[in-house]
């Protein structure tokens, strides 16, 4: 897929994009929330990655045995969250510039999500990052299935009066880069310093902010 000659908006996905949560989230994943629900198996942290939370309990129970419920298994994230976004996940550097810059140029944002509203408050409140967006859609916004399918992104795109294919989304995992392609959206892979994470779907992959910036702003 071509670049949009005329961009009607950029989507960003939030973590492990413009905040660097994911560590944070499968050192969690991998020693207690996925221990913790099979005890008996071992579920792989990509089985979840990227997707929304609430949404992973019934694919998971049909092919392990789980030991929690699915309140117990939400209400693990959800203490997690308080800590990661609370205390823990550093926010992309240089995010604000690039943000403003892309502001300055006229260019619609919209923050596209699987986190739920109040995750999204509790990164606010470090980092005043929303004021920037000019909107938010977050994956409970959806009467539909979160990511990997295309809904969120789709709704990202009317929610900015543009058409999916017009958008560029800035996504950093399987699901996330699924979910925007599928959409229609031009899609940008977004790789951290060290990360090798394969977004072999998306149209084009950056690593670092800086080349991120330099990409979007170039």
């Amino acid at each position: 897929m071509s670049l949009p000659a005329d961009i009607g908006g950029i989507c960003f996905d939030m973590d492990g994009v413009l905040v660097h949560s994911e560590a944070f989230w499968v050192d969690e994943q991998r020693t207690h929330i996925l221990p913790t629900a099979a005890p008996d198996d071992e579920i792989p942290v990509a089985a979840i990655t990227g997707r929304n939370f609430r949404e992973v309990y019934p694919d998971l129970a049909a092919e392990y045995d789980l030991a929690v419920s699915r309140e117990e298994f939400e209400a693990m994230f959800e203490e997690a969250a308080v800590r990661i976004y609370g205390e823990q996940a550093p926010l992309l550097e240089g995010a604000h510039d690039l943000l403003s810059a892309l502001a300055d140029r006229g260019v619609p944002l919209a923050l596209t999500t699987s986190a739920p509203r109040s995750w999204i408050d509790r990164v606010d409140e470090r980092f005043d990052l929303t004021a920037h967006f000019d909107a938010v859609v977050s994956a409970e916004d959806l009467d539909a299935p979160g990511k990997p399918a295309p809904h969120i992104y789709r709704r990202g795109a009317a929610a900015l009066g543009a058409d999916p294919e017009s958008c560029i989304a800035i996504e950093d995992s399987v699901a996330g880069v699924e979910a925007a392609t599928a959409a229609g959206l031009y899609t940008v892979g977004f790789r951290g310093d060290g990360d090798e994470t394969t977004l072999d779907g998306a149209d084009e992959v950056v690593t670092g902010s800086e080349e991120l910036a330099a990409f979007l702003l170039g």
